[in-house]
């Protein structure tokens, strides 16, 4: 008779543990999107699709947006709404990430924002301002998670990215994620790099979760030259850190829920261009945020206490967001009160889909700073319409702002000043949808009244028009997608800010191409930036690369 205990075993032993989906880790509640041109939200998948580096090349597809680069991806980008270097806000999980530099002058700089680490991005378009809400990425399953990702191409680029997740069998959760790049972009900047680490600690059950997340970035930036030599991007070598704790309670996505967070941001500054090559000076904030609120069907509220602690300041800033979501009509109605900069800010925005081809857009907001100031409260204010040909939507609007305060931007040209710049108003149009089978378009066109303002050319256009297939009739698995790209950018020329008066920056035009197969859990890609070599400046002096080819390859593994 065979021996059944011992085949028993050495089955028990060879067994693989089955998968598991475990309960979520919380996430932040998005807002409404109560935009007309609501397509800018990026999943984890969609963002690797576009073929973008940094997060101002998503935001090039937001109207109304300008970017304004020095140099390549390590140099300082920034992204001026309504000519406003000053108007892009960046959340994180609902932690709002502050610039902790001083030369800074309160602006995003969008380099030291890492993509690779985010299960999703949401751009919300209000009237005044762009807010920028991420997710961080989070795994459900017991089955580990890798992903490998290298990059190489011109300035001397080389990129390599690795992610680490699983679940346990009692909800804990344990990520860990890095990415280092490092470039050259010649003799105009010098070799700069950077390290990012991001981390998550936590469990999950159906009712409740808490996590411990860590995000950390150190770089080395070399200084940049302009042609001019009447000015420098400073060397940098700075490490940021931004670290919260969470305690989330019920889903955000129906009910009643609730979450807590605690936490810091904290910014080391060594080697400084000007002082002591050993000096080190650190900057840092505690955050304190609680948030609850109530979805039901098309309705959701939230309320939000922000408490935010150092520099010698004790702040606390009060919100409320109300949303309503159906198919008729998306509103969105938020109210905060005074933040770091003593500004309340309220806004509604509303999209009336009367039929299912054709849609009206209302935005309106104002700004009541604390104190009386050159430009009082000024109100903001966007009207859009459009229609639905077949599977393309194509429409048109007018925004308009009264006067405000510009914000300077130091980082990307230390003498640049805080500026007021006189009401204005201006049209766009956009095209967007599925043209003929694969073949897809995304573009839009703005044109601003005025001839040559601050940051803002008069006018300026981004369209894209893209294949993409998954080939469904010959790999019915979805195991394959094909994704080729043809980007045209152009603008007009812009005025950046002196103590003087201003620098007139020319108009440029630019083509991009990209490639990229999916094959099962691999993605290879391929992307030729400036095909025609144009010599062109989106800052003073600072000239931008020529063709710049950047190719690569991203595997996922469950194993």
């Amino acid at each position: 008779m065979a021996d059944s205990a011992a085949r028993d075993s050495t089955a028990r032993d060879n067994a693989v543990a089955p998968d598991t989906i475990k309960a979520a880790i919380a996430q932040a509640r998005l807002p409404v999107l109560a935009d007309p041109g609501g397509s800018h939200h990026w999943t984890r998948a969609t963002m690797f699709e576009t073929g973008a580096l940094t997060v101002q090349e998503l935001l090039d597809r937001v109207p109304g947006l300008t970017g304004l680069r020095s140099n390549w991806i390590a140099q300082p980008i920034l992204g001026a709404y309504l000519g406003s270097p000053g108007r892009v806000r960046v959340f994180l999980d609902g932690f709002e990430i502050e610039q902790l530099d001083p030369r800074s002058g309160g602006v995003v700089d969008l380099s030291q924002l890492s993509i690779w680490s985010l299960d999703d991005l949401v751009v919300e378009r209000t009237a005044s301002e762009v807010r920028i809400h991420m997710r961080s990425w989070r795994v459900d399953r017991t089955t580990p998670f890798t992903r490998t990702d290298i990059y190489t191409g011109d300035q001397n680029t080389n990129l390599y990215r690795g992610l680490f997740g699983r679940r346990y069998r009692h909800g804990e959760v344990f990520q860990l994620a890095g990415q280092q790049f490092s470039t050259t972009p010649g003799r105009a900047a010098g070799s700069s790099d950077q390290l990012g680490i991001m981390a998550r600690l936590g469990i999950a059950r159906v009712s409740w979760t808490a996590d411990l997340v860590l995000n950390s970035l150190s770089r080395h930036r070399g200084a940049s030259f302009p042609l001019t030599l009447d000015d420098t991007v400073d060397v940098v070598e700075s490490t940021r850190r931004d670290a919260y704790l969470r305690f989330g309670w019920q889903d955000t996505a129906r009910g009643l829920w609730a979450q807590g967070m605690a936490g810091t941001s904290t910014l080391e500054l060594q080697g400084v261009s000007g002082s002591a090559a050993d000096s080190t000076t650190a900057r840092s904030r505690a955050q304190y945020v609680a948030t609850g609120g109530y979805a039901r069907g098309a309705l959701s509220a939230t309320f939000t206490q922000r408490y935010l602690v150092g520099f010698a300041r004790h702040v606390a800033q009060p919100g409320a967001r109300f949303g309503w979501d159906s198919r008729l009509v998306s509103a969105s109605i938020s109210a905060e009160g005074r933040g770091l900069d003593s500004t309340r800010r309220t806004d509604a925005s509303v999209v009336v889909r009367p039929v299912s081809f054709a849609y009206l857009g209302v935005g309106y907001a104002r700004e009541r700073p604390a104190v009386d100031s050159m430009v009082g409260s000024p109100t903001f204010a966007r009207l859009e319409a459009g229609v639905r040909l077949k599977d393309v939507w194509v429409s048109g609007g007018v925004m308009g702002r009264d006067e405000i305060d510009l914000a300077g931007a130091p980082d990307a040209r230390a003498a640049t000043p805080t500026v007021f710049d006189s009401a204005d108003a201006g049209a766009f149009a956009a095209v967007r949808g599925r043209v003929w089978k694969a073949v897809h378009v995304n573009a839009h066109l703005t044109r601003w009244s005025d001839t040559l303002s601050a940051y803002r050319p008069q006018y300026q256009t981004h369209t894209e028009v893209y294949v993409s297939t998954a080939a469904l009739h010959r790999f019915p698995t979805g195991n394959f997608h094909f994704r080729a790209s043809v980007v045209h950018e152009y603008r007009s020329a812009i005025l950046w800010p002196t103590d003087t008066g201003g620098i007139r920056v020319p108009g440029y035009r630019t083509i991009s191409t990209m490639l990229q197969f999916k094959i099962v859990n691999a993605e290879a890609f391929w992307t030729y930036r400036n095909a025609f070599s144009h010599r062109y400046y989106e800052i003073p002096g600072y000239r931008l690369p020529r063709i710049t080819s950047v190719y690569g390859v991203r595997w996922e593994f469950w194993n």
